[in-house]
């Protein structure tokens, strides 16, 4: 004999299983998101990094559509003392983003040197 549900009874459906909640540091789809910094591109983020560049994120652009494991991001691309010479909007696979270091971080500090000595 069934049991007599209460009129403010929770409906079955509200229980059926749903795909797993996104996580701060995955989108729906398990696509990582890549969060600002300064990384390293290379074909294994992109074929279209041949030679690779270093950039440096400023954001995910969350508002355009991709495919599974792909994502927009906008970001500078890096020269060698770590200076931004252009601003480029990049079409990326997140896992093969490489973190890295500025350019200018890697370079020794110059050292002063005293022109005048008195002795």
């Amino acid at each position: 004999m069934p049991v007599p549900r209460p009129a403010n009874a929770v409906p079955a459906t509200r229980w059926a299983t749903r795909p797993a909640a996104a996580t701060a540091s995955t989108r729906e789809d398990g696509t990582p998101r890549v969060s600002p910094g300064v990384y390293l591109l290379t074909r294994e983020a992109s074929p279209q990094f041949a030679t690779p560049i270093t950039v440096r994120v400023i954001r995910e652009r969350t508002d355009l559509v991709t495919y599974h494991g792909w994502t927009w991001i906008e970001a500078y691309r890096l020269d060698a003392r770590g200076d931004a010479i252009e601003h480029r909007e990049l079409y990326v696979r997140p896992d093969g983003m490489r973190p890295t270091r500025t350019p200018s971080a890697t370079r020794p500090t110059p050292t002063r040197r005293n022109a005048s000595t008195s002795r």
